[in-house]
Parts: structure tokens; C-alpha cells; sequence
């Protein structure tokens, strides 16, 4: 517990400093379901793989891929037998629902910046959605399924359904998600079917005029 708190304190005193910098691309779905990336990058030497993997256990994050630059400068997939120390390292994650990207929020931001005391995806009652990740330890780039409202976003810079916000910013926005597809095809549907049965009538009175 004692090398697990020594870890996470080195990789705080690394951000805070401004010798590493972690920089995030989130994408968003309509359902709460996404994808988070961070590249954690250091200036003032190697990062231990454990204090990567260690942070992300602390705060239950699981479903994770661990990347790295190979000797061509390609980012690829680290192996669990690896335990060399690099100046960037690449994490992968996804979420399936708030819970998850609030844990994953929790192990990227808020170890530098405090834990946010708003849940990092609350539904509202018109079915919009609240995002809080905290305070940015990087630039961070946010892309949603759906419009994002103009007047919540306060700190970052709005640019059609993505929001990047700068180091040290406040990252805090209402979005509203976009309609299934599945909606427009049963709609589509619906015209399709009414059409017919009112067609088939008109063929029907029709015959049985010309028949009279």
C-alpha cells in the first residue's frame, strides 16, 4: 500500500509540476457508453509501468490496453511480461455506462486535481446529459453522439459535436444525444405501411366501382 501511494504521489508531482502532461480524446454514444485515451507524457524521464497500472486498479478501471511508442515510433500494445520504463505511455479504455467512465475519470484527473464532487454522467429529465470530468490534467478532446448545448460549455472551445479543453480547465458540458437509427427506420416503416394499406383501398374501391 505504502509503494501504491509512493506511485500515484510521483505521477501527481510529475503533473503538477508540469513534467508530464496527460492528454485525453474522449468519445461519448448516445446510450453513456464511450471510449476514453490518454497519452501520459513525461519530460523529465521514464514512467514505471506500475504506476500506470496500479492507478488505474486503485480506481477498479478494467477493461484497458496499455500502449507504447516501438523503436519506429508506432504506437502498440504493451505486454504484461514488459516492465520497461518509457516517457509515454498510451491507455485505451471503455466505458459501458457512467459508473465506469466516472472510475476512469477518477483514475486520469483526479488524483492531480481533487474528485469531483458531481457524477461524470448524469441523465436530466429531458434526457440530456450532464458531463463533469474534473479539472483537465492536459488538453482534452471531447466528441459526442449528439448536440452539445452552447451556453454549458464555459471552458472549452465548441466545434460542431466536439469540445476541447485546455490544461487546467474545468471540463463541464450538456449535451443532448442524437436519435437511434432505429427510430427513422420505424418511421420510414410506418409511411411504408400506411401507404400500402391506403393504396390497397383505393385499389379496392376502385375494382368495385368499375364492377358496379
Amino acid at each position: 500500500m505504502r509503494r501504491l501511494c509512493l506511485m500515484i504521489l510521483s505521477v501527481c508531482m510529475l503533473v503538477l509540476s508540469g513534467c508530464a502532461t496527460i492528454d485525453s480524446d474522449v468519445h461519448i454514444n448516445r446510450d453513456g457508453s464511450g471510449t476514453w485515451d490518454a497519452t501520459v507524457s513525461s519530460q523529465s524521464g521514464p514512467l514505471e509501468k506500475k504506476m500506470i497500472t496500479d492507478t488505474l486498479a486503485n480506481n477498479n478501471v478494467q477493461n484497458y490496453t496499455l500502449k507504447a511508442p516501438n523503436a519506429e515510433g508506432k504506437m502498440t500494445t504493451v505486454e504484461d511480461s514488459d516492465t520497461t520504463a518509457r516517457k509515454v505511455w498510451k491507455v485505451e479504455t471503455k466505458f459501458a455506462n457512467g459508473t465506469e467512465l466516472e472510475q476512469i475519470r477518477n483514475a486520469i484527473t483526479a488524483r492531480f486535481s481533487g474528485t469531483s464532487k458531481e457524477p461524470a454522467l448524469q441523465k436530466t429529465a429531458d434526457d440530456a446529459f450532464i458531463i463533469d470530468l474534473g479539472k483537465a490534467a492536459g488538453q482534452t478532446k471531447i466528441t459526442v453522439d449528439g448536440d452539445i448545448i452552447k451556453e454549458s460549455v464555459q471552458d472549452g472551445a465548441l466545434n460542431g459535436n466536439t469540445v476541447t479543453f485546455p490544461p487546467n480547465s474545468k471540463i463541464h458540458f450538456t449535451f443532448k444525444p442524437s436519435h437511434s437509427w432505429l427510430l427513422y427506420v420505424g418511421i420510414i416503416l410506418g409511411i411504408i405501411i400506411i401507404g400500402g394499406i391506403g393504396y390497397n383501398f383505393y385499389l379496392r374501391r376502385k375494382y368495385y366501382g368499375d364492377a358496379a
